[in-house]
């Protein structure tokens, strides 16, 4: 059983179950054309329909791409099925077509404007579309960024009631609250936004930044930056009361930094339970052809499990307040130089060392890696993006990083597909190109529609196309 002492686990056997947490990601990012404008092409149509597709969707504009792995407790498999998915994603793309690499958008000229406001084919989220168009605009809906989803593992919450579920969730929360400040130093990568992507540019932001999505400028509103994190109570009544008095449309409009989720209504959450966390703080990688990397999703594993243990501060409400104002100092700042926080950093980060000590080597090195950011601030997705610009352009940077990966990309066969034999390797794309679930069982692999399930290795084409083999074992497709 799970011994919480003030929110704290204290078992050492159930501490190191924190290592069977799983992570997912979904990425979000924009087609352009070679250009490096928004693509006005269609969603790819060698994807299955946006009605149910697990794993290819797109958000506010059509460009606007989302790439939604399945939750893994390996960070080897889990950057496998997004590397995976990427690059089925990219083959799918028209041939003048690339991924732009940044959160920020380029330059959108008004026929950009006039194209997205009038085109979006998913009719079921028009009504809301066109809500968050009239209040927030086309360029505030269009940043994108990685969001990371956390769950903890079955066996660390067996026997533990509901309450005592959602308080190991909620404490976990209120520590990333209190770090993320920590993240945004480590991972910051919108130092910059195109010349007209503010209405008004902010007279107090100087760019370059750290993070512009980050900070107060960026992918929020007022709102989320009200919601009080000091008790799962005042946090779903902050909620719920901004969406009574119309401040919010839905909990889909809560922009905060990380949300509690649940397969049902955010409602049952204190009678069903948390079921994960969404973290939506990191900025896309342009260093990673996936937006996001394995080093990156290793570390984090071990920063979010060690937020479960790390102790909360007695003033919370102050250290809250506190702590959300230094992450908008800290996005603001020059991303070349070091942060006015080193010190607290540099601690912070000996701790989380500490705690990965009993962790296998690639987290543990995971965590050196990043960590050596804290003294090294040119070493700094920011810093490092400003450096190339400097040599060139912002725009010619993403560019060359865009061709960059799409040639990687294309030169390379999906790392799940890699180990199988050619029609193996076939309806694994398929598969995923088409919508159907694909599940790792042990060594074996299972594609799972919505009434059947078959092992990868049963299927035979003898000389049938993938996508109709499979339509006929899921009739559900056609």
């Amino acid at each position: 059983m799970v011994i919480v002492v003030r929110n704290l686990i204290v078992n050492p056997q159930q501490i190191a179950l924190l290592q069977q947490s799983r992570l997912g990601v979904e990425v979000e990012e924009h087609r352009i054309n070679n250009s490096g404008h928004l693509s006005q092409a269609p969603h790819p149509t060698d994807l299955g329909s946006r009605r149910f597709h697990p794993y290819f969707q797109s958000d506010f504009a059509e460009s606007q791409a989302e790439i939604i792995t399945d939750p893994h407790t390996s960070m080897t498999i889990l950057s496998q099925q997004l590397a995976t998915l990427q690059a089925i994603f990219t083959h799918a793309l028209q041939p003048n077509e690339l991924i732009w690499p940044l959160s920020l958008p380029p330059e959108v000229s008004p026929a950009d404007l006039t194209f997205i406001a009038n085109n979006f084919e998913r009719p079921a989220y028009q009504d809301y579309r066109d809500y968050l168009l009239e209040k927030y605009g086309i360029q505030h809906a269009i940043a994108t960024g990685s969001h990371v989803s956390f769950s903890l593992p079955t066996a660390l919450l067996a026997g533990q009631s509901v309450a005592a579920r959602n308080q190991l969730y909620f404490h976990i929360v209120q520590n990333f609250m209190l770090a993320r400040w920590i993240l945004t130093y480590l991972f910051g990568a919108t130092p910059q936004a195109a010349p007209n992507y503010f209405s008004t540019l902010p007279t107090a932001l100087a760019q370059p930044v750290r993070s512009i999505r980050n900070s107060e400028y960026g992918f929020t509103n007022t709102t989320s930056e009200n919601v009080r994190y000091t008790s799962l109570a005042s946090y779903l009544h902050d909620i719920d009361a901004a969406i009574a008095t119309g401040q919010l449309y839905s909990q889909h409009e809560f922009y905060g930094p990380v949300r509690l989720k649940k397969q049902s209504k955010l409602n049952d959450l204190l009678t069903e339970g948390i079921d994960y966390l969404e973290f939506r703080v990191f900025d896309l990688d342009p260093f990673s052809a996936d937006a996001i990397s394995q080093t990156t999703l290793r570390f984090f594993k071990v920063f979010i499990s060690y937020l479960a243990v790390r102790p909360l501060p007695d003033d919370l409400a102050a250290a809250l307040a506190h702590a959300q104002q230094r992450n908008r100092q800290v996005a603001l700042e020059a991303p070349e130089r070091p942060s006015a926080f080193t010190n607290e950093l540099q601690a912070w980060l000996q701790q989380l060392t500490d705690f990965s000590h009993s962790w296998p080597t690639d987290y543990r090195q995971a965590v050196t890696i990043i960590a050596q950011r804290a003294s090294q601030p040119e070493l700094t997705p920011s810093a490092r993006i400003m450096y190339a610009a400097s040599q060139q352009s912002l725009t010619a940077f993403a560019l060359a990083q865009a061709t960059l990966h799409r040639q990687q990309q294309q030169q390379q066969i999906p790392p799940e597909a890699a180990p199988l034999n050619a029609d193996q390797q076939q309806l694994l794309i398929a598969a995923y190109q088409l919508g159907l679930r694909v599940k790792h069982r042990n060594t074996t692999i299972q594609l799972c529609g919505q009434h059947s399930a078959v092992e990868l290795t049963e299927i035979q084409l003898n000389g049938t196309k993938a996508t109709t083999k499979l339509q006929q074992l899921f009739p559900e497709l056609l």
